[in-house]
């Protein structure tokens, strides 16, 4: 299936605030790619570019305390990715952020939403970064073509992580 008229975006969540979050807005004209940091800077994106998916590279939600594994993440381990687990700080912080994004953008946005996981992607679609590309911004750009491919029914649900299928 060829999209036609259509808009994603892609989101490479930083755990706090004031680190970079990467956020990409692609369309059949292009993609578009920034840095932002505050979660108001990404609704407000969101909202201006309505699109029909957004794909966060981050854990939506957080397994029963002391659960190092969610089964989407073993899934991604068994294909050879390598995800973090969730018992880490610093995931456990990036979760509960990922997690009231996504509650504002159910109550504020008409887009669905959608966990990727960016280094699945970037092996799967055998693609590598740019020099002088950000990280964030490039992953952000992965995040975006997982939910392209997600809309044009090209993916594969990993017990909740979406990845492109070939």
């Amino acid at each position: 299936m060829v999209l036609q008229h259509y808009c994603v975006v892609g989101i490479d969540l930083a755990g706090k605030p004031e680190n970079p979050t990467g956020i990409c807005m692609l369309t059949e004209s292009g993609a578009k790619t920034r840095v932002v940091f505050k979660d108001e800077e990404i609704l407000a994106i969101i909202k201006r570019v309505n699109p029909k998916v957004v794909a966060i590279d981050a854990p939506l939600w957080l397994p029963p305390d002391n659960v190092p594994w969610r089964i989407c993440e073993i899934l991604l381990m068994q294909r050879g990715f390598r995800p973090l687990s969730l018992v880490l700080p610093s995931m456990r912080i990036l979760a509960l952020r990922a997690r009231g994004l996504a509650k504002r953008i159910k109550e504020q946005c008409n887009a669905e939403i959608i966990e990727v996981f960016a280094n699945a992607t970037e092996k799967i679609l055998g693609l590598k970064k740019e020099r002088g590309r950000s990280k964030d911004e490039y992953d952000a750009l992965l995040c975006a073509l997982t939910a392209k491919y997600y809309l044009e029914g090209k993916y594969e649900d990993l017990g909740g992580i979406i990845v492109p299928k070939l």
